[in-house]
């Protein structure tokens, strides 16, 4: 069974609400919520937001990208940055993976939308793939939002291209005379030396919403 048709029929059984209730709270028609239920269709975003106020649950945990049980991390190390764990209502799209390992990878593919509170100022997320910003509480498998920028500010974590259009990196960015340091968090890995040509800010990292899948 899909984890979202399972979700939805969790909180219904939960709620105590028969279908007749839930249609009269939420408009729905009644043959429409009997297929939702049975797994047949999945709603829309309109009826999701309708359903998730009446069972008093995120979208994001309806559509099956919030965890059952969220944890969050020790965020000392990211001044400014939200993780990412509350009732959504923005949708912000999901642009493929970003590289937090060596920096050699990096796809834009427009996955779907991820739906977030629209306080949090970003432009889209990513996946982050590698382990090298896990002192800054950034895992593997994780989303990470960004905000399109084309300045910086020493010591705050941007998405950056280097090199080449296709190589790209989350890293913190430090700037010394004419020398760009991307600095890792993570003992693992060594900082990489740049200069301002040969990079290119995508945007900053303003929220991260902590997976439970692995990636590998």
């Amino acid at each position: 069974m899909d984890i979202r048709t399972k979700r939805l029929r969790n909180v219904f059984e939960k709620s105590g609400l028969t279908q007749t209730e839930v249609c009269e709270k939420t408009g729905i028609n009644k043959g429409a919520l009997s297929s939702y239920l049975s797994g047949r269709y999945f709603p829309k975003q309109k009826t999701i937001d309708k359903l998730s106020k009446v069972f008093n649950v995120s979208i994001n945990y309806l559509m099956g990208f919030e965890p059952e049980h969220s944890q969050r991390v020790d965020d000392s190390d990211l001044t400014g940055i939200t993780n990412i764990s509350f009732p959504a209502s923005k949708p912000v799209p999901i642009l493929g993976d970003i590289c937090a390992g060596e920096g050699t990878w990096c796809e834009e593919n427009f996955e779907g939308h991820f739906f977030i509170d629209s306080s949090v100022k970003a432009d889209f997320c990513v996946r982050v793939r590698g382990d090298s910003m896990i002192d800054a509480g950034i895992f593997n498998g994780d989303l990470a939002f960004i905000k399109k920028t084309y300045d910086y500010t020493n010591g705050k974590i941007y998405a950056v291209r280097i090199n080449s259009d296709c190589e790209a990196v989350l890293k913190k960015v430090f700037w010394q005379e004419d020398t760009i340091i991307l600095n890792p968090c993570n003992a693992d890995y060594e900082p990489i030396v740049t200069d301002a040509e040969g990079m290119t800010v995508i945007g900053e990292c303003v929220g991260v919403f902590h997976s439970t899948i692995s990636m590998i």
